[in-house]
């Protein structure tokens, strides 16, 4: 496979912008202010550190509504609580083209359970993350984010069974999904985003990784 050791700089330059204004945005949210309000303030914060827009809604859910996250299910005019969870998935394009992908989670308050599901997913991304190796099979790396889901008693919670999709300069998916069923050998861009939880509440975590000619490569 004709690939570059480390990713586009377009690229880094993308991914880069969707983290610090996913992580300002969880940094900035407090107690009283609505899905679509951090949405918004996201979607600003963005424009403003360079991005044109984004390439699919922002999503934002608190409470119940981290239950959910998926392109069809815009944020609401739900209230972020004093002892609560949240995320953001943001996806802004940048001036040349190039698109970035990444969700964070926040928690506010000091509930135990909260910290720890956080604490919990986080080592999961981690595990997922550490084990890209170049070209391995999309199917494969899936395995391993379900073997660290089984371990941790939680439930993988994407509507399409996946744990991600690829990524490229102005499009996405064109290789698939990170799942189950695809045997896809996995190059350049791929976004990994692990999706878990319970029946109350969930954690959203995602970075995009450069799969390369010789090594991975976590853009953050």
């Amino acid at each position: 496979m004709n690939v570059a050791p480390g990713p586009p700089a377009g690229l880094v330059t993308a991914q880069m912008l969707a983290i610090e204004a996913a992580e300002a945005a969880c940094e900035w949210a407090r107690p009283g202010i609505t899905e679509i309000e951090l949405a918004k303030w996201a979607d600003d914060y963005a424009v403003k550190a360079g991005a044109t827009g984004v390439w699919a809604g922002t999503l934002v859910g608190f409470g119940p509504g981290t239950l959910r996250c998926f392109p069809t299910e815009l944020p609401t005019d739900r209230p972020l609580w004093n002892l609560d969870l949240g995320h953001i998935d943001i996806l802004p394009v940048t001036v040349d083209g190039w698109w970035g992908d990444c969700s964070r989670s926040l928690v506010r308050g000091d509930n135990p359970a909260q910290h720890a599901l956080l604490r919990v997913v986080d080592e999961i991304h981690e595990t997922v993350l550490a084990a890209a190796r170049p070209g391995m099979r999309a199917c494969d790396l899936f395995a391993v984010y379900a073997a660290a889901c089984e371990r941790a008693s939680l439930l993988p919670l994407d509507r399409l069974g996946n744990v991600g999709h690829s990524i490229g300069h102005s499009t996405s998916y064109d290789d698939g999904y990170i799942d189950p069923w695809n045997e896809t050998e996995m190059w350049g861009a791929w976004a990994i985003e692990p999706f878990v939880g319970n029946y109350i509440q969930a954690i959203k975590l995602e970075d995009v990784v450069w799969f390369g000619s010789e090594s991975c490569t976590v853009i953050r």
